[in-house]
């Protein structure tokens, strides 16, 4: 068995995170299985799964039994990010939440190019609801983490990433709840994008706003 922090640990965990900063694999995708990465990178399973453990522990990756492991952060920085959110009141990590979706919207309008449209549509239009299909389904998904990503500031797309760790939590565990339907979720992701598409800032941040206050719901704060 591969020891923990060996140099064959250490050199896999250094090819899956760059895997991860390059782009390679965006926030929010699956990555390969265990078998093809050990196969790819010429190492045991065991040291695959010593690598993805250390990352997940960093808050990069997250395991999903019976689904698969996915990317949750470009750095380190969003494990001790989401601790850090947890502490804090529902309410106030949701008031935050529109703060930034709200500048991620008006910046993505400012700035997206023909490329970042294109990928906010694909994420748009990827399932019913415009969410992508992980682990957690429903959680504010790949249309909300590529609307960081196009708006062109990686701080805050990093910050909503972390934010979004304990987001998760909070829905695991009852403490927080959808407060829109499916349906009504994606109609809502599709004004937003025409927005967006438009160029216009000052629509593409009200509707982000009103969008992110029905979005989720604190249980016992309603």
């Amino acid at each position: 068995m591969t020891a923990m922090g060996s140099a064959k640990v250490r050199e896999t965990t250094r090819l899956l995170q760059e895997a991860i900063t390059s782009g390679r694999w965006p926030i929010n995708s699956q990555i390969p299985p265990e078998s093809d990465l050990a196969r790819e990178l010429g190492v045991g399973r065991s040291t695959v799964r010593e690598a993805v453990r250390g990352l997940a522990h960093l808050g990069m990756l997250e395991p999903a039994p019976g689904r698969g492991t996915f990317v949750r952060s470009l750095n380190p920085v969003r494990g001790l990010l989401t601790s850090f959110v947890a502490e804090h009141a529902w309410d106030d990590i949701l008031t935050v939440r529109r703060g930034l979706e709200v500048q991620a919207a008006s910046l993505a309008a400012e700035h997206c190019g023909p490329e970042g449209l294109a990928r906010l549509r694909t994420a748009h239009e990827h399932g019913t609801d415009g969410v992508a299909t992980d682990d957690c389904g429903r959680t504010p998904g790949q249309f909300h983490a590529v609307l960081m990503e196009v708006a062109g500031n990686r701080l805050l797309a990093e910050l909503y990433s972390g934010l979004l760790g304990a987001i998760r939590q909070g829905l695991t565990s009852g403490a927080l709840r959808h407060g829109l339907d499916e349906t009504r979720r994606h109609a809502e992701h599709g004004t937003l994008l025409a927005a967006i598409t438009a160029g216009n800032p000052v629509a593409a941040g009200a509707l982000a706003a009103q969008h992110a206050a029905q979005d989720l719901v604190a249980v016992g704060e309603e």
